[in-house]
Parts: structure tokens; sequence; C-alpha cells
């Protein structure tokens, strides 16, 4: 079966989810929309119930009446409740006075036998003035039974007329008379005495049970204060009262109410509100063995359990191993701490009889690296010498042009003197003179031993050498 808008509507409100996931009466839309505006912040639906062609709401406030198909509304109905009648009939019907009507509510899940209304209110005796027709019951009577009650008036009359019986049996009789009208006032004043309700909040709950009996209460009861909302007697030991209804010092009239005492086991913590989510203190799981700590855990209604391994941080997936005899080495939540039933607890384990703490692993030193050797400085580049000039080149030039100028007189001399004034003044062989080596100045020329043509040139590094020159 698909579920609704109003149910979805219902489910996401803090307010009525654990109703909507509780119950199966399903409200329309329009109801759903005018409950949520009625409701207060932090008022919490505890049950829904049948009414009529409406419906009736219990919140911890206490009923809210929906009405009216057409145009829905909301009624809040005055506390404390009057209830006329719990859990009777094929449809389990509690039966409450409202406004001097009676409203047979039925069909709740959460309360099926009309428990928590009760416990919202109080049980109205038989002879209490308010039930409906009390007062008409004794007319009717009389109107069907005429004959009988004009009899029962002419024995009364004839009786007063005579004197008083005189034996000591009729006077037994009077005093016997007078005791249980005495009963009857007694009983009556206990019905009126009011008391103020006593503080039971944190004790064991067959102790406030025993507590509360001190008191003429027309019942006391007992109910889960979790949302949980297991069934709880007023018998049961190891539990612990965390709410009550009535509250404590409120003065109430004991015997035409019910006490209910809202209980939870002792080892949980109660919770922060009535019905509200169960509170468990995290045990202390560390070094216990895994199956001993997911019993534990079980048995505090934490059922979430994550297994990871201690040393790597890998979850243990079912079927791969049976981890029962491992040791746990960590927990989340910590030890202590109080969580709810759907929290999800992690715990870290290692096989039996390694450690928790992972070895740490056998390193290898790595070696030293080797020093790059430094790069060894180039040698500086020597000088090339320095040829000499001078006596060679000019004693040549001047051997060579007084020898021939000697020989070939006039004619050679002007020779030898064109070619010193075309070539800078320097004539003459050069026996010693080599292509490379230093010269100067720049432009003079010569020939050398094997009678090449030499010019001094400037090199690129600013020196002057001998050249061919081809010019």
């Amino acid at each position: 079966m698909s579920e609704t808008a109003a149910q979805r509507l219902l489910a996401k409100d803090p307010r009525t989810a654990t109703a909507a996931a509780g119950e199966t009466i399903s409200l329309s839309d329009d109801f759903a929309k005018v409950l949520l505006q009625e409701l207060g912040r932090s008022e919490v639906v505890r049950a829904i119930y049948h009414n009529g062609w409406g419906y009736a709401v219990l919140t911890e406030k206490g009923l809210i009446l929906l009405r009216n198909l057409v145009a829905p509304k909301a009624t809040r109905v005055p506390g404390p409740l009057l209830v006329l009648r719990r859990g009777y009939g094929l449809l389990k019907s509690t039966e409450i006075l409202i406004g001097g009507k009676p409203h047979k509510l039925h069909g709740s899940k959460l309360d099926p036998e009309g428990e928590l209304l009760e416990g919202a209110g109080e049980v109205l005796p038989p002879y209490s003035p308010l039930r409906p027709g009390q007062g008409t019951r004794l007319l009717t009577w009389v109107r069907r039974h005429h004959l009988l009650m004009s009899t029962a008036v002419v024995a009364m009359a004839l009786s007063g007329m005579a004197g008083g019986p005189s034996d000591d049996s009729s006077t037994r009789a009077s005093g016997g008379a007078s005791n249980g009208k005495e009963a009857v006032a007694q009983s009556r004043a206990d019905a009126q005495r009011e008391v103020v309700v006593s503080d039971f909040q944190g004790a064991a709950l067959p102790a406030a049970v025993a507590e509360a009996g001190r008191d003429p209460w027309l019942k006391v009861a007992a109910a889960d204060a979790s949302s949980a909302f297991r069934s709880v007697e007023t018998t049961d030991t190891g539990w612990r009262v965390c709410f009550q209804t009535p509250s404590r010092d409120e003065t109430v009239r004991p015997s035409g109410g019910v006490l209910t005492l809202y209980a939870v086991p002792e080892q949980e913590e109660c919770p922060t509100r009535l019905y509200g989510q169960r509170q468990v203190v995290m045990p202390d799981l560390v070094g216990k063995r895994f199956d001993d700590a997911t019993r534990a855990l079980n048995d505090l209604g934490l059922d979430r359990v994550v297994r990871l391994h201690a040393h790597t941080g890998k979850r243990l997936d079912d079927g791969q191993m049976d981890p029962d005899g491992w040791q746990v080495c960590r927990q989340q939540p910590d030890a202590g701490v109080k969580v709810s039933i759907n929290t999800q607890v992690e715990l870290w384990l290692i096989g039996a009889g390694e450690a928790c703490a992972e070895p740490s692993p056998t390193s290898t030193p790595k070696p030293e690296p080797e020093p790059e050797p430094k790069p060894k400085p180039e040698p500086k580049p020597k000088p090339d010498p320095q040829p000499s000039y001078g006596s060679t080149g000019g004693s040549a030039g001047s051997s060579t042009g007084s020898s021939t100028g000697g020989s070939t007189g006039r004619g050679s001399a002007s020779g030898g003197g064109s070619s010193g004034s075309g070539n800078g003044g320097s004539t003459g062989g050069g026996a010693g003179v080599q292509f490379g080596q230093f010269c100067s100045p720049v432009g003079a020329t010569v020939t050398t031993a094997d009678g090449r043509p030499a010019k001094c040139f400037m090199g690129k590094d600013g020196r002057a050498r001998w050249g061919y020159n081809s010019g």
C-alpha cells in the first residue's frame, strides 16, 4: 500500500513522526494540516483514535478532536479527561465524557486498551453525579414501578407512626444500620479527600507503587517512558520511574483518578521527554572479545555495529572471517557517552594474540650519495712568445739594400727606393720571418726565407701577426 501525502507529512514532523510510524489510522490531508497547525512547538502526539466520523489525537498536553469532514477543524478538550469506561466491546473502545456527552474512542495501535487515555485523566466512580443519566435513573424506575413505590411509601408511613422497637434485636438492627451509614459516610469522605501527589521520579518502580498505595488511588498503572512502548507491570523489578501523571505537588482526589508511572529499565537513561528515544550509556568494550562486546550491545538495544581492522581500518565484511574471538582495540562512541539506540557503533578489532598497535616496519638505510667531484680548473693558455724585431730584419734589409745598390748601381737604388716608399718603408727579405709570428708595425711587408710575400695583419685578439700577402 502506497504512502499517502498526509502520512508523509506527519512522518517528516518530529511532533507526529512516532505516531505516524506506529498507528494504522490514516488521516486525510486536510485533517493532517489542521493537526499540525494546532500542535504546539514541542507538543508530541502519543496516539490517534477513531471518534465517530472524526478523529481524536492524544498529546502530552491533552486531547484534540478533529471534526467536520467538509471544513476540518481542531478542538481542544480541557483536562483532566473524564473516563467513563475503558477497553470494552469488540472494538475495545474507551468512553470519554466530553461536554456532558460520551465519546467512544477506538482503533489506536499505540493505545489499544485506552491506558494512555486513562493515564491522562481520571475514571469517574459509579456514583459520580457527572455520569450522564445519574439523576434521571431514579425517576425512570419510579415511573415504571409506581405500584411498588406507593406500597413502600405507605409502609414507611406506618412504621413512623408506630413506636420504635423495644427489644434487643431491634436495637442491634438499629446499631447495624448506624454502622452501615458510618461506612458509607467514610467512603464518601475518602472520595472527597484531596492529597498532594508525591514525587516518584528516580525511584524503583515497585517501591514507587508501594508508596503510592498509601493514598486511595482508584488505580496505579505503569507504562514505558520511551518510544519503545514496551509492556510494563507495576510488579516488574529492574525498572526506574522517569515521569508520572499526575505530576508531583499537584492537588488531586486520588479516589477518582489513576496514577501512571512511566519507567525505563535501570540500565537505560530516562529519555529527555515522555515517549522520547531510548537513551543508553555506552559501555567500555576495549579489551573484550568481540562476541562478548556484541552481547553487551544487544542487551542495550544497540544492534548497528560496524567491524573494522585495527591496523588497516578496513571493514571486516561478513562471511570473510569469524571475528568472535578477536579483541576490541578501540570503540566509537567512547565509553560513558549517552547515546540513542539508533546510534551506529564502530569497533576496531585485532586477531587473537596480536597486538593492537601495528608494529613498525624494519627500514633499510639508504646509502649516502657520493659527492660529485669538483670540476678541475681549465689551464690558462700560455702566451705565444713575442718575436724579436730589429737587427735581423733590418740588417737583412740593409744588407740587401746595400748589396743590391752596390751591384746594380743607380737603377737598383731607385728601384729600392721605390719599393721602400710603396710599402711603408719596410723592404728587403725576411729570412727569419714565419707566418703567424707577431709583427710590427701593421702593414709592413717582407719576403719569407722561402720567397713568399708576407704582410703584418692585425688579429682579432688585438695583436699583429705575419700573414700571406696576396696583394
